[in-house]
């Protein structure tokens, strides 16, 4: 098998996109609620309405896109294995002092008064737009493994060696 295969568990699912020049597949959200609310400090699985088949010697890591990201959304966890045939659900950790609302109703189409309300309220972000996104890897599944004593793997040539955050000054 040489491609990724989607298939719409929602019938108003998005399979994910990609633009060429871009690293990641963009994801998208697909509840049947006319919206979500994450509350600070809160995680929540957020439905994405596909499942997919990958190849074996891949998988797909979940990552923050730069609109969800700068916005404190973030992702909790990270893997599609090639094995899982199940929905994605995207692990979404709300970490501002504000509820974060995803949701389907287009706020800036809403009264001044109650636009301006719900903006002070929450941290808004459009159900039609990608929450994150997932780069496809390599597994590597060829590669051996070989247990040897911590002090052996000291004597491996490394830049780095043993030093901890921060050892490289950059």
């Amino acid at each position: 098998m040489d491609k990724i295969y989607f298939a719409k568990i929602k019938e108003d699912a998005i399979i994910p996109t990609r633009e060429e020049h871009n690293a990641g597949l963009d994801i998208y959200p697909c509840f049947d609620e006319e919206y979500m609310i994450i509350e600070p400090g809160e995680t929540k699985l957020v439905p994405t309405g596909i499942a997919s088949a990958i190849p074996i010697d891949y998988y797909i890591q979940i990552h923050e896109r730069g609109s969800s990201g700068s916005k404190g959304i973030k992702y909790s966890a990270g893997v599609i294995d090639s094995s899982y045939r199940g929905e994605w659900f995207l692990a979404t950790t709300n970490v501002n002092k504000k509820p974060v609302l995803i949701t389907k109703k287009d706020i800036d189409s809403l009264d001044d008064t109650i636009k301006q309300i719900i903006k002070n309220a929450y941290i808004i972000y459009p159900y039609k737009k990608a929450l994150f996104q997932g780069v496809v890897h390599s597994v590597h599944n060829k590669l051996e493994r070989c247990e040897i004593s911590y002090d052996d793997i000291l004597k491996i040539p490394s830049k780095r060696g043993d030093g901890k955050l921060g050892s490289s000054g950059k």
